[in-house]
């Protein structure tokens, strides 16, 4: 992944200078628009999915991009740099960005955070549970969002089509809101649904989650004969999937992830997901119907692409000797396929 610098990156997008020229020229009634976009750790699929869309719509638009690099003040800096120079709409990619950017609902009237610029926000995890926003449907602040995690209830339903799991583990950092948020969602299903869950919290060392503990904390996932493991909305787990997979694959335990990132680049063996272009494309819709429909940002449902995927990695299921049945390959997406030896 492309990583861009932090606060040099100042670019603006014109989609390829005559993408916007040309929109101008079709339609000269059609005012040039402003977005401030803000993310975390650079510019990854979702962001491409909102610029293409922008840019395949051929409006007039300038689109300015800030990279945190996973730095919370830089977050504070971009508040000042938006109330200096007012966008016509704020696009946030994260929750600690959404949060950092405009606040929790109960603050929203603080001076701290963005409040007079409407906003689009894409994945973030847990909206209403992290205090963003009091409804996906009806909610009175000046936002809207794309979603896209698939909900708990329908990644375990899926899950359980391919491994009949009994005992599911989790190993999550309860530093996060997002993961013990997930913990206990998992937790309140699991009598509905017939299984047990074995989590386990990663320990502090100097006061931040060590790494170091993954592979112990795997045995004892494996002690307890878990059939599956469970990588859901935590940043840290995520950061260190691989350690998390390599253990896991040692244990000969497969790992179910929430995210597509950790199917194909972290050995995770499968997901149910909403591709993360998808939801940028998503947000690109709704910027537009922000800019130049002239909705009003809190009458547009906060809601998740259309149709989830399956993703699978062949390479993960040989190596475990674990393949999915026929009926969820339809459709899916296969990565990580094995080279037949001899070709």
């Amino acid at each position: 992944m492309k990583r861009f610098s932090s606060f040099l990156l100042s670019f603006f997008v014109f989609f390829g200078a005559g993408a916007s020229l040309r929109a101008q020229e079709e339609d000269l009634s059609l005012p040039l628009k402003k977005v401030y976009m803000v993310f975390w750790n650079g510019c990854e699929e979702a962001c491409r999915g909102f610029q293409d869309y922008l840019k395949a719509v051929r409006l007039p638009v300038e689109v300015s991009v800030r990279d945190a690099g996973k730095d919370k003040e830089k977050l504070r800096e971009f508040v000042e740099e938006i109330r200096k120079t007012p966008p016509d709409l704020l696009v946030t990619w994260g929750t600690l960005t959404a949060l950092e950017m405009l606040g929790p609902e109960r603050e929203s009237l603080s001076d701290r955070y963005v409040r007079s610029v409407p906003a689009v926000f894409m994945v973030v995890s847990q909206p209403v549970e992290s205090g963003l926003v009091s409804g996906l449907v009806t909610q009175g602040r000046n936002m809207t969002g794309a979603l896209h995690l698939v909900p708990a209830a329908e990644q375990l339903q899926l899950a359980r089509q391919f491994i009949p799991f009994k005992r599911l583990g989790i190993i999550y950092n309860p530093e996060e809101t997002n993961a013990a948020v997930t913990v206990e969602q998992i937790k309140s299903y699991a009598p509905l649904m017939s299984f047990e869950t074995v989590d386990r919290r990663i320990p502090l060392k100097n006061g931040k989650p060590d790494p170091s503990a993954i592979a112990e904390l795997v045995d004892e996932l494996a002690e307890q004969k878990v059939d599956l493991i469970y990588l859901g909305t935590d940043a840290f787990m995520n950061a260190n999937r691989r350690l998390l997979a390599e253990a896991a694959f040692a244990r000969g335990i497969p790992v179910f992830s929430a995210s597509e990132s950790a199917v194909r680049s972290g050995d995770a063996l499968f997901a149910f997901v909403h591709r993360y272009y998808n939801v940028g494309q998503l947000a690109g819709q709704k910027a537009a119907k922000i800019l130049w429909e002239g909705l009003s940002a809190y009458d547009i449902p906060i809601e998740p692409p259309q149709r989830p995927l399956f993703v699978v990695n062949m390479e993960t299921a040989a190596k475990l000797n674990v393949y999915p049945p026929f009926s969820l390959l339809s459709g899916a997406d296969v990565v990580g396929i094995p080279e037949r030896s001899g070709e």
